[in-house]
């Protein structure tokens, strides 16, 4: 099977280059391994073109045997990759290959790294060996962890993308979208915490539509209930984000705790969703002004912060008239086969959306529709040495 190394210099700390020569390189020849290519990327969305024209090089016996890749870099290298080869999947010159993925988490919240190998509960301020996925595929038997991917499409201009991570409107698009200001200044985590600050009293207004089959947590029973086949959410919205794959979006913030914990049956390609809605809080009353949104600003960060307490979020509850934390679920958890979101057109940060950690902005009167893509549909078998 052809073995090519990709890294991505600028990403995070900017160090993949040295941990791709000094580390992951060495390793291989000490296994007695030999890349067929190695290179780096040289601008954003050089990785997807880049294998492409790789992948366009290799003969038909090769292209049956699939493609080992060892990535270097963060989550949005490899978004580049799946939407390049997403695009391609109908070129005359034959069908994508299977690809199989290493990953050394060289970008800045590493969040499928972070899933796949997750803390030691007997360590859980413990990091994580970078070379874990490595030397999984280098072991003798080695596990492979399939991607499932969702495709977004903006309405009515008929903007697409591929995401294997994660797709959200609502706070966490406009902490990815305010914090790119931030990336020169601020290269770590903490430009997320400045552009949430930033953030914090602002309320979204949409409603959402999800699509089927569609499934609702049940923090009482710990199990999924089904609903209709269409479920509308209306606004205002504080969250709306949903993950294929992963139940975390960096090492200890662990979102989407039941991607693991509760999986879907296996072969069942879902996604999950999470929305925190205001107006559920009973002490609110329906009302949405300044005042309100300065005391629910307390509430989310508080629910949220549960998220780092391995998703604790999940059963969070508001308090009733009578003080007793015994009302709604903070954070309504869904697991389903797409969405709709349908922004109110005055409102310019509810059209905003982050695919993978990109920022898409949606037109005045348009929409934004999300969906488990069918591995027919796409015709990529991507996996990832776990």
């Amino acid at each position: 099977m052809p073995l090519i190394v990709v890294y991505n210099p600028v990403c995070g700390d900017r160090k993949g280059a040295q941990l791709t020569t000094e580390t992951v390189l060495p390793l291989l020849t000490s296994r007695g391994l030999t890349p067929d290519k190695v290179a780096a990327t040289e601008h954003a969305g050089h990785a997807g073109t880049l294998l492409l024209s790789y992948i366009n090089g290799l003969t038909p016996s090769e292209r049956a045997e699939g493609i080992t890749l060892i990535l270097v870099s963060g989550d949005g290298t490899l978004h580049e990759i799946v939407n390049v080869l997403h695009g391609a999947r109908t070129e005359k010159d034959g069908p994508i290959p299977s690809l199989r993925i290493v990953l050394v988490p060289g970008g800045t919240a590493n969040a499928l790294h972070a899933t796949f190998f997750p803390p030691s509960s007997a360590a859980p301020d413990a990091e994580p060996t970078l070379l874990a996925s490595l030397l999984a595929f280098l072991s003798a038997a080695p596990r492979l962890a399939p991607l499932t991917l969702a495709l977004t499409s903006i309405l009515p201009e008929g903007t697409c993308v591929v995401s294997a991570v994660v797709t959200s409107t609502s706070l966490h698009a406009a902490i990815l979208h305010d914090s790119e200001a931030l990336r020169a200044s601020v290269p770590g985590i903490e430009r997320f915490k400045i552009a949430a600050a930033q953030n914090a009293t602002t309320w979204y207004r949409a409603r959402a539509r999800l699509l089927g089959p569609v499934q609702r947590y049940d923090a009482a029973s710990g199990a999924f209930v089904a609903l209709a086949e269409e479920h509308e959410l209306l606004g205002p919205f504080a969250y709306f984000l949903s993950t294929v794959n992963v139940d975390r979006l960096e090492q200890h913030f662990r979102i989407a705790p039941l991607q693991r914990s509760l999986p879907p049956p296996h072969g069942t390609q879902t996604m999950d969703v999470l929305v925190i809605r205001p107006l559920r809080d009973p002490s609110l009353e329906g009302k949405d002004g300044e005042a309100e949104r300065e005391v629910f600003k307390d509430r989310i960060w508080g629910a949220l912060g549960g998220a780092y307490q391995d998703g604790a979020h999940v059963h969070a509850r508001y308090a009733n008239p009578d003080g007793k934390k015994d009302g709604p679920v903070v954070v309504e958890y869904f697991r389903v086969g797409g969405w709709e979101w349908i922004p109110e057109e005055d409102d310019e940060k509810a059209h905003l959306l982050c695919a993978d950690g990109t920022i898409f902005h949606a037109q005045k009167g348009g929409k934004i529709s999300s969906s488990v893509l069918a591995r027919t549909a796409h015709d990529l078998d991507i996996a990832v040495y776990a």
